[in-house]
């Protein structure tokens, strides 16, 4: 009984630092769209909109989406997806010169 707890563990850990860089990518996207450098904003938010819909794809084909234990994971990477989305809709931040 102990090797799908374990399993779970390694998963969460993996999980939890591929939503850090998510994240950190996701500052840098917000870092770099108000300086208005276009290239980089379009090269982060590539990646800080398809690494999070990857990893919700991933949760819900191993059974993960909705259980107790793993709900952060999928609101944590949600969250980023949909700032991401909803910043470059609004043009947020955008350079003010």
């Amino acid at each position: 009984m102990p090797e799908p707890r374990r399993s779970f563990k390694e998963l969460e850990t993996l999980m939890t630092i591929v939503l850090i860089l998510t994240a950190v990518d996701f500052i840098i996207f917000l870092l770099f769209s108000g300086a208005g450098v276009i290239w980089i904003k379009v090269i982060t938010a590539i990646f800080a909109i398809g690494i999070p819909v990857l990893c919700l794809v991933y949760l819900f084909l191993i059974g993960e989406w909705l259980k107790q234990r793993s709900l952060w994971l999928t609101t944590g990477f949600g969250s980023i997806l949909i700032c991401t989305i909803v910043s470059l809709i609004c043009n947020f931040p955008s350079p003010l010169a």
